[in-house]
């Protein structure tokens, strides 16, 4: 993987990697974000759990009939790597994880982030609608493409990664900014 590395403070936003959403499919992403984990400098970990509740639009218009009422849990392996680290964690309803329980945009902001990283579920929808907010706040924005899938098709996950790195926010975009950026493989 080969990860954007600037002077920006930034944050690794971890979007629904939760044991309900991991199978077979989509599991060989779990070893990436925790590459991602252990050996970039990240400022602050922030990780979203999915959240439905019986009323909600997500679940009357999203189809997601699982968990209502309940938080689905953090996958065990990342939990673990976040320990002892500046991580915050939070549920959310909506596809983006600007909204609901956590006031992301101030959290980052409190914390001077210019830059966020996101991972995980799914490159389609929630990642999809987390970028984009994250963008049109001015945030300096990378889907970190190696850790991020889709729960059922491929296809949903590479049109998706088209669609953003075509749009230069993916770490695989050919252009990433005006300044010069360095990239670190790990």
């Amino acid at each position: 993987m080969k990860i954007p590395m600037t002077w920006r403070k930034k944050a690794l936003i971890i979007v629904d990697v939760t044991e309900s959403f991991i199978n077979d499919r989509n599991r060989y992403i779990i070893p990436n974000i925790n590459k991602l984990i252990n050996n970039v400098d990240y400022d602050l970990f922030i990780s979203f759990l999915p959240y439905n509740e019986e009323s909600s639009l997500r679940t009357e218009q999203g189809w997601w009939f699982d968990l209502i009422g309940e938080i689905d849990k953090l996958d065990s392996s990342i939990e673990e790597n976040l320990k002892g680290k500046n991580h915050i964690q939070s549920k959310k309803i909506t596809k983006s994880s600007f909204k609901w329980d956590l006031n992301l945009e101030k959290t980052l902001r409190d914390k001077n982030i210019k830059e966020v990283h996101i991972v995980w579920f799914e490159s389609n929808d929630c990642v999809m609608a987390t970028v984009f907010e994250a963008f049109d706040l001015w945030f300096y924005s990378f889907i970190i493409e190696e850790a991020c899938e889709t729960w059922k098709t491929e296809l949903n996950h590479k049109n998706a990664m088209l669609i953003l790195n075509y749009i230069n926010l993916t770490n695989n975009s050919k252009f990433v900014g005006y300044e010069k950026t360095d990239f670190k493989e790990i």
